[in-house]
């Protein structure tokens, strides 16, 4: 009987031993918050600030004199087309740019004396100021600079200019500015196999800047060929940069391009086994991105794989067709 009592009183003292515990590990739980009520929060205020910036592709002169794309992102505002142009003005608050390696398009006292949008056209009113250029390229770079820069919003497709109120035919080096102007070439590059009615391709190459930032320069090249493919445009990229430039793209040598072939939406390119060799080099990412965005300028590429004699090279983030060749 002793023992029956005994067995009953252990068995209270652990059942109670149990609840309490049990009680106690519930009220931890309740008093760690769960990660993920923050997540909504945090995303709120992501999304308020995407939405209040825009992913904006403006273009700046390099020292070679190339234009080059850099995405930057700008704070929405009423005539955010207006905010726009005056990131390409050399005032101290585009000093990074300069930091960089890249010279604003506009000179510094140039005023924006009023910006119209009609059926996809822009007109631009901009003071004399801005019709001053020390030499051709810049003067070229400017209007082929503005219109990319203007015709990456929607609404814009061509862009008149007018220099105080009024139409010029051409400015002081030459470049026509009387007709709406489209977007169109960038950096062209004639060789002798070109023809008239080639086909264009854009490649990207590697250039640094004096102030070592890295970055990508677009080319446009006219093909011997009537119409271009993407194995055209990435027979271009692996010739290289032309001689006497100042650009480059560590492709490792004599690598080919064994076929390439669409398959469930990915687009395979299988290159020759010196490839392999890119993974020595420290501008391995830089290449990728290039070959990436040099298969993006085809519609039909929307996911792009790398193979090396049928085998995949190793993943990496700049294969997934890069949205954009320079950021800042």
């Amino acid at each position: 009987m002793f023992y029956k009592k005994l067995t009953l009183v252990i068995l209270f003292l652990l059942i109670f031993s149990i609840t309490v515990l049990g009680c106690g590990i519930i009220r931890k739980k309740d008093d760690v918050k769960p990660v993920e009520e923050d997540l909504p929060e945090l995303e709120a205020e992501e999304t308020e600030e995407d939405e209040n910036t825009r992913e904006t592709i403006l273009f700046y002169q390099d020292d070679a004199g190339y234009l080059i794309p850099v995405m930057r992102k700008i704070q929405w505002e009423e005539g955010i087309a207006k905010a726009t142009l005056q990131r390409l003005m050399d005032t101290p608050e585009q000093q990074a740019m300069l930091e960089m390696g890249l010279k604003p398009l506009l000179p510094a006292n140039t005023e924006i004396n009023g910006i119209s949008i009609s059926d996809g056209l822009a007109k631009v009113d901009l003071n004399a100021v801005a019709m001053d250029y020390p030499d051709a390229i810049s003067e070229n770079n400017m209007v082929k600079g503005v219109v990319m820069t203007l015709a990456e919003f929607p609404a814009i497709d061509r862009v008149q200019f007018l220099f105080d109120g009024k139409i010029v035919d051409t400015l002081k080096y030459g470049t026509y500015v009387g007709d709406p102007i489209e977007p169109g070439q960038i950096n062209l590059e004639l060789s002798p196999e070109s023809q008239e009615n080639g086909a264009e391709v854009t490649v990207f190459f590697h250039n640094t800047s004096s102030s070592r930032y890295d970055y990508l320069v677009p080319i446009t090249r006219i093909t011997s060929t009537p119409s271009a493919t993407l194995e055209t445009g990435l027979e271009e990229l692996f010739k290289g940069p032309k001689l006497g430039s100042n650009l480059h793209l560590d492709i490792p040598e004599n690598t080919k391009i064994l076929g390439i072939q669409l398959d469930n939406g990915i687009t395979y390119v299988n290159l020759s086994k010196e490839f392999e060799a890119l993974k020595d080099s420290e501008n391995e990412e830089i290449v990728l991105k290039a070959i990436g965005l040099t298969a993006k300028e085809f519609p039909e590429v929307t996911a792009l794989k790398i193979m090396v004699d049928g085998v995949e090279y190793e993943e990496n983030e700049y294969l997934s067709a890069p949205t954009f060749a320079n950021e800042y």
